[in-house]
């Protein structure tokens, strides 16, 4: 296993953390194929999504040197336990959850809880957090990444919720480390009609808007 701050290195390189929720157990391996295919090599499997455990040890152990597997949505530290223990390298939370941070870290896992205010910033980073989520990214903007970063500029941010093709650039110039992206990118119509290929399209052009704004930057 890598050290950590590679693997966190590695979390962050293509600037994507592509948000895998609730889409049928058939599609999941199609579904991270073509996110691979297209460059993301960070993938998130939420825990309230079927068989949450079972995919993120299926993908984990499938991947393993190619795509870091993390869990999301995770509440409490037996989840943090349980997604570990099927292989998740990272764990993020839509809240700030002492006990998850704390058992990630004692596991070594890259821990990411997500926060809306600077105090919950600060707290996330004195616990311990390699990260943080801010979410939800839709209602804070890109204007609040850039106050942010300029009062912590040493905590690495994702922001998360509500990031697409339109605004990626702007969120990676305004300071953030990396995107997580659900939806617009996992996109459930084109699982739906099969249509993988525009899962790997879109990816790709993820990835890339990514790198020109960090050339940009």
């Amino acid at each position: 296993m890598l050290p950590k701050v590679e693997l966190i290195q590695e979390l962050v390189k293509n600037g994507i953390v592509a948000v895998i929720r609730r889409i049928p157990d058939e599609a999941v391996e199609r579904v991270a194929d073509s996110l691979l295919d297209g460059g993301v090599t960070a993938l998130e499997v939420t825990l309230d999504s079927p068989s949450a455990f079972l995919w993120i040890s299926k993908l984990s152990e499938r991947f393993k040197g190619r795509a870091l597997i993390g869990a999301g949505t995770v509440l409490d530290a037996e989840s943090a336990r349980m997604a570990i223990s099927s292989g998740a390298d990272f764990l993020l939370s839509p809240t700030l959850q002492p006990e998850v941070i704390r058992t990630g870290l004692r596991y070594g896992k890259i821990v990411i809880p997500g926060v809306m205010t600077p105090t919950e910033i600060l707290s996330a980073a004195e616990l311990g957090a390699d990260l943080v989520k801010i979410f939800p990214a839709s209602s804070l903007g890109v204007q609040f990444i850039k106050d942010i970063k300029n009062v912590f500029p040493y905590i690495s941010v994702i922001p998360t919720g509500g990031v697409n093709l339109d605004n990626a650039a702007d969120f990676i110039q305004a300071g953030a480390s990396a995107l997580g992206v659900g939806g617009n990118l996992v996109d459930k119509k084109a699982i739906e009609n099969s249509d993988f290929g525009k899962i790997r399209d879109t990816a790709y052009a993820y990835v890339e808007a990514v790198k020109k704004a960090r050339l940009k930057s």
